[in-house]
C-alpha cells in the first residue's frame, strides 16, 4: 500500500482556484501510487477555541466536533497538502479556525536542564506542502509564518509550497497550465 496523501482544503469554494490546484498536487502523489483523500474544511462544523485551558488527554479536545476529523488526519496521514486562499494577507477563516484549535496538539515539558519546552503529541512524522492562493495580496509572510508554527506542533515537514499570486487575472489560477504543472511536480516529489 502506498502512501496515504490527504488534501486539506481551506476554501469554501469547490472547484475553484485552491481547491483546483490542491486536486493537482493530490494527482501528482496519485501518479506516484499514493492513496489520496481530500476534506473541504467548509464542510466540517468546527466550533472555534474555547480556552478550556484544562488537558483532555488521551483526546485532543473537550469539544467533538468536525475537528475530530482533522487530528484523525493529523495521526494517520503520511503526507499533507494543505490549501488556502488569502483572506488580509493571512488564511482562511476555515483554517484559521483548525489552527486555533491545535493548541492541543502539544504538550508542556520540563527537560533536563529544566527548560520548558512543547512537545508535539502527535507521534507520526509526515510531510507537507501549503497551496497559497491570492488575488491582490503579494505577500505570503503572515501565512506561512502560520503555517510553518502549525506544521511544528502537528508534526508535519513543510517540503514545498505554491505561492499564487493574482490569482483570478486573466483566466484565474485554475486555468493556468503552469501552475497546474507545479502542483501537479510537488505531489510527485511528495509521494517520493
Amino acid at each position: 500500500m502506498g502512501l496515504k496523501v490527504v488534501g486539506i482544503v481551506g476554501s469554501p469554494r469547490k472547484g475553484m482556484n485552491t481547491d483546483t490546484l490542491v486536486t493537482r498536487v493530490l494527482e501528482g502523489a496519485k501518479s506516484k501510487g499514493a492513496e489520496i483523500e481530500k476534506i473541504y474544511l467548509n464542510d466540517l462544523e468546527i466550533r472555534p477555541c474555547q480556552a478550556c485551558d484544562g488537558t483532555p488527554a488521551p483526546d485532543f479536545c473537550f469539544y467533538k466536533d468536525g475537528m475530530e476529523t482533522v487530528y484523525e488526519v493529523l495521526k494517520t496521514a503520511d503526507a499533507l497538502v494543505i490549501g488556502t486562499p488569502a483572506y488580509y494577507d493571512s488564511i482562511s477563516a476555515q483554517l484559521k479556525l483548525v489552527i486555533d484549535r491545535s493548541n492541543c496538539l502539544t504538550e508542556m515539558v520540563t527537560v533536563t536542564n529544566g527548560k520548558v519546552v512543547f512537545r508535539p503529541r502527535i507521534v507520526k512524522k509526515k510531510k507537507g506542502v501549503f497551496v497559497w492562493v491570492a488575488d491582490s495580496s503579494r505577500n505570503p509572510q503572515h501565512a506561512l509564518a502560520m503555517i510553518k508554527l502549525w506544521c511544528k506542533d502537528a508534526n508535519i515537514q513543510l517540503t514545498g509550497s505554491l505561492i499564487v499570486t493574482g490569482a483570478d487575472r486573466r483566466e484565474g489560477a485554475r486555468n493556468r497550465e503552469d501552475l497546474l504543472c507545479e502542483a501537479f511536480d510537488l505531489g510527485v516529489s511528495l509521494a517520493q
